[in-house]
Protein backbone atom coordinates (compact mmCIF):
# COMPACT_ATOMS: atom_id res chain seq x y z
CA UNK A 1 0.00 0.00 0.00
CA UNK A 2 1.27 3.45 -0.88
CA UNK A 3 2.14 5.49 2.23
CA UNK A 4 0.14 8.66 2.71
CA UNK A 5 2.83 11.19 1.83
CA UNK A 6 2.54 14.89 1.17
CA UNK A 7 2.64 14.17 -2.57
CA UNK A 8 -0.32 11.81 -2.17
CA UNK A 9 -2.27 14.42 -0.24
CA UNK A 10 -1.39 17.08 -2.82
CA UNK A 11 -2.66 14.76 -5.59
CA UNK A 12 -5.77 13.94 -3.53
CA UNK A 13 -6.62 17.62 -3.06
CA UNK A 14 -5.88 18.42 -6.69
CA UNK A 15 -8.01 15.60 -8.14
CA UNK A 16 -10.95 16.44 -5.88
CA UNK A 17 -10.52 20.17 -6.56
CA UNK A 18 -10.35 20.91 -2.82
CA UNK A 19 -9.88 24.54 -1.84
CA UNK A 20 -7.95 25.95 1.08
CA UNK A 21 -9.99 26.51 4.23
CA UNK A 22 -9.49 29.59 6.41
CA UNK A 23 -9.05 27.82 9.74
CA UNK A 24 -9.14 31.08 11.69
CA UNK A 25 -12.74 31.80 10.69
CA UNK A 26 -13.97 28.23 10.29
CA UNK A 27 -16.24 26.92 13.03
CA UNK A 28 -14.44 24.65 15.50
CA UNK A 29 -17.18 22.09 14.84
CA UNK A 30 -16.15 22.02 11.16
CA UNK A 31 -12.52 21.50 12.23
CA UNK A 32 -13.74 18.68 14.50
CA UNK A 33 -15.78 17.19 11.63
CA UNK A 34 -12.63 16.92 9.51
CA UNK A 35 -10.49 15.84 12.47
CA UNK A 36 -12.91 13.05 13.33
CA UNK A 37 -12.45 11.55 9.88
CA UNK A 38 -8.65 11.91 9.86
CA UNK A 39 -8.27 10.33 13.31
CA UNK A 40 -10.78 7.58 12.48
CA UNK A 41 -8.78 6.67 9.36
CA UNK A 42 -5.53 6.41 11.35
CA UNK A 43 -7.16 4.24 14.01
CA UNK A 44 -8.78 1.97 11.42
CA UNK A 45 -5.42 1.23 9.82
CA UNK A 46 -3.77 0.81 13.24
CA UNK A 47 -6.43 -1.61 14.45
CA UNK A 48 -6.36 -3.68 11.25
CA UNK A 49 -2.58 -4.12 11.55
CA UNK A 50 -2.40 -4.64 15.34
CA UNK A 51 -5.64 -6.48 16.19
CA UNK A 52 -6.35 -8.89 13.34
CA UNK A 53 -9.64 -10.73 13.46
CA UNK A 54 -13.14 -10.65 12.08
CA UNK A 55 -14.52 -7.37 10.79
CA UNK A 56 -16.86 -7.22 13.81
CA UNK A 57 -13.97 -7.66 16.26
CA UNK A 58 -11.89 -5.06 14.40
CA UNK A 59 -14.79 -2.60 14.40
CA UNK A 60 -15.38 -3.07 18.15
CA UNK A 61 -11.68 -2.40 18.81
CA UNK A 62 -11.76 0.66 16.53
CA UNK A 63 -14.74 1.99 18.46
CA UNK A 64 -12.76 1.69 21.71
CA UNK A 65 -10.03 3.91 20.24
CA UNK A 66 -12.27 6.56 18.66
CA UNK A 67 -15.04 7.01 21.24
CA UNK A 68 -15.30 10.29 23.13
CA UNK A 69 -13.96 8.64 26.26
CA UNK A 70 -10.77 7.54 24.45
CA UNK A 71 -10.26 10.91 22.75
CA UNK A 72 -10.76 12.66 26.08
CA UNK A 73 -8.16 10.34 27.60
CA UNK A 74 -5.72 11.28 24.83
CA UNK A 75 -6.23 15.00 25.46
CA UNK A 76 -5.76 14.60 29.21
CA UNK A 77 -2.52 12.73 28.52
CA UNK A 78 -1.27 15.31 26.00
CA UNK A 79 -2.18 18.26 28.21
CA UNK A 80 -0.38 16.66 31.15
CA UNK A 81 2.74 16.25 28.98
CA UNK A 82 2.56 19.99 28.11
CA UNK A 83 3.59 19.42 24.49
CA UNK A 84 1.01 21.57 22.71
CA UNK A 85 2.07 24.90 21.31
CA UNK A 86 0.05 27.95 22.41
CA UNK A 87 -1.62 27.96 18.97
CA UNK A 88 -2.54 24.26 19.25
CA UNK A 89 -3.88 24.80 22.76
CA UNK A 90 -5.98 27.69 21.48
CA UNK A 91 -7.47 25.53 18.71
CA UNK A 92 -8.17 22.77 21.24
CA UNK A 93 -9.93 25.25 23.58
CA UNK A 94 -12.01 26.66 20.72
CA UNK A 95 -13.22 23.15 19.94
CA UNK A 96 -13.73 22.21 23.57
CA UNK A 97 -15.67 25.39 24.32
CA UNK A 98 -17.94 25.15 21.28
CA UNK A 99 -21.49 24.38 22.30
CA UNK A 100 -23.06 21.37 20.64
CA UNK A 101 -26.72 20.41 20.69
CA UNK A 102 -25.87 16.75 21.25
CA UNK A 103 -23.32 14.63 23.06
CA UNK A 104 -22.45 10.96 23.15
CA UNK A 105 -24.78 8.85 25.24
CA UNK A 106 -21.79 6.82 26.48
CA UNK A 107 -19.69 9.74 27.74
CA UNK A 108 -19.96 12.67 30.06
CA UNK A 109 -20.37 16.18 28.69
CA UNK A 110 -16.80 16.95 29.84
CA UNK A 111 -15.43 13.94 27.92
CA UNK A 112 -17.46 14.86 24.85
CA UNK A 113 -16.25 18.46 24.89
CA UNK A 114 -12.63 17.41 25.41
CA UNK A 115 -13.00 14.92 22.51
CA UNK A 116 -14.43 17.67 20.31
CA UNK A 117 -11.40 19.80 21.15
CA UNK A 118 -9.11 16.91 20.20
CA UNK A 119 -10.91 16.43 16.88
CA UNK A 120 -10.75 20.19 16.19
CA UNK A 121 -7.00 20.10 16.79
CA UNK A 122 -6.57 17.15 14.41
CA UNK A 123 -8.72 18.87 11.77
CA UNK A 124 -6.75 22.09 12.18
CA UNK A 125 -3.41 20.33 11.76
CA UNK A 126 -4.70 18.56 8.65
CA UNK A 127 -6.18 21.67 7.04
CA UNK A 128 -3.03 23.71 7.75
CA UNK A 129 -0.96 20.89 6.23
CA UNK A 130 1.03 20.27 9.41
CA UNK A 131 1.13 16.56 8.61
CA UNK A 132 4.20 15.62 10.62
CA UNK A 133 2.79 17.26 13.75
CA UNK A 134 -0.61 15.68 13.08
CA UNK A 135 0.94 12.23 12.91
CA UNK A 136 3.06 12.90 16.00
CA UNK A 137 -0.04 13.73 18.06
CA UNK A 138 -2.09 10.85 16.63
CA UNK A 139 0.75 8.38 17.28
CA UNK A 140 1.27 9.66 20.83
CA UNK A 141 -2.45 9.30 21.54
CA UNK A 142 -2.87 5.89 19.94
CA UNK A 143 0.21 4.53 21.72
CA UNK A 144 -1.09 5.88 25.04
CA UNK A 145 -4.42 4.14 24.47
CA UNK A 146 -2.59 0.94 23.53
CA UNK A 147 -0.62 1.10 26.79
CA UNK A 148 -3.87 1.44 28.74
CA UNK A 149 -5.37 -1.44 26.73
CA UNK A 150 -2.36 -3.66 27.45
CA UNK A 151 -2.32 -2.72 31.14
CA UNK A 152 -6.07 -3.00 31.87
CA UNK A 153 -7.39 -5.12 29.01
CA UNK A 154 -9.41 -2.12 27.83
CA UNK A 155 -9.05 1.63 27.47
CA UNK A 156 -9.89 3.33 30.74
CA UNK A 157 -8.93 6.36 32.74
CA UNK A 158 -6.23 5.68 35.26
CA UNK A 159 -7.52 6.44 38.72
CA UNK A 160 -5.16 9.36 39.33
CA UNK A 161 -5.40 11.12 35.97
CA UNK A 162 -8.01 13.79 36.50
CA UNK A 163 -6.24 16.51 34.57
CA UNK A 164 -6.98 20.09 35.39
CA UNK A 165 -6.70 21.99 32.16
CA UNK A 166 -5.14 25.41 31.99
CA UNK A 167 -8.00 27.83 32.44
CA UNK A 168 -7.19 31.42 31.73
CA UNK A 169 -8.61 34.56 30.21
CA UNK A 170 -8.01 33.34 26.67
CA UNK A 171 -10.69 30.67 27.22
CA UNK A 172 -13.44 33.26 27.39
CA UNK A 173 -11.98 35.22 24.44
CA UNK A 174 -12.08 32.10 22.29
CA UNK A 175 -15.67 31.21 23.02
CA UNK A 176 -18.13 32.08 20.32
CA UNK A 177 -20.60 34.86 20.96
CA UNK A 178 -23.64 33.88 22.96
CA UNK A 179 -21.85 31.28 25.05
CA UNK A 180 -21.50 31.61 28.78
Amino acid sequence: MMPMTESFIKLYKEKLDLKAVDVQTTSPLILAYIGDCIYDFAVREYVVTHFPGSINAINRKKTEFVCAHAQSEIMGFIIAKEILTPEEMSVYRRGRNQKSVTHSKNSSIQEYRRATGFEALIGYLYLTEQYERLLEIEALGIHHLRELHDKYGKIKHEEKTEISEPDNASDSEEMTSGES
